[in-house]
């Protein structure tokens, strides 16, 4: 599970919280990369990807505001987005939050 993203630590927080949502048995069964698609490799369900928003708000507070981004793509776009989205997404929010806390 290596990241293809900046940060792998976000990456690597993203698979845990994929972990804990899906289970652990059936992520054990696949190789997550920054290319999985939630609905077609991980098979991750509207309720798991709503959970999953939860645990990332849950990490990231307001820094990360995943339901505001979902809501902002149409259904196409849902259905084809990978870990590496979800994970460039967030390391977005928290450069820009770092960048504002250095400034002020």
């Amino acid at each position: 599970m290596t990241a293809a993203t900046g940060d792998s630590r976000v990456f690597d927080e993203v698979v845990a919280m994929l972990t804990e949502v899906i289970g652990a048995d059936f992520l054990l069964e696949i190789d997550v990369t920054p290319e999985s698609s939630f609905s077609d490799d991980l098979a991750v369900e509207s309720v798991e990807f709503v959970a999953l928003g939860q645990k990332l708000q849950q990490r990231y507070g307001e820094d990360v505001n995943f339901v505001a981004f979902v809501a902002d793509l149409d259904i196409d776009q849902i259905t084809a987005m990978n870990v590496g989205t979800v994970v460039s997404y967030i390391e977005t929010c928290l450069s820009e939050t770092a960048a504002l806390g250095a400034d002020g």
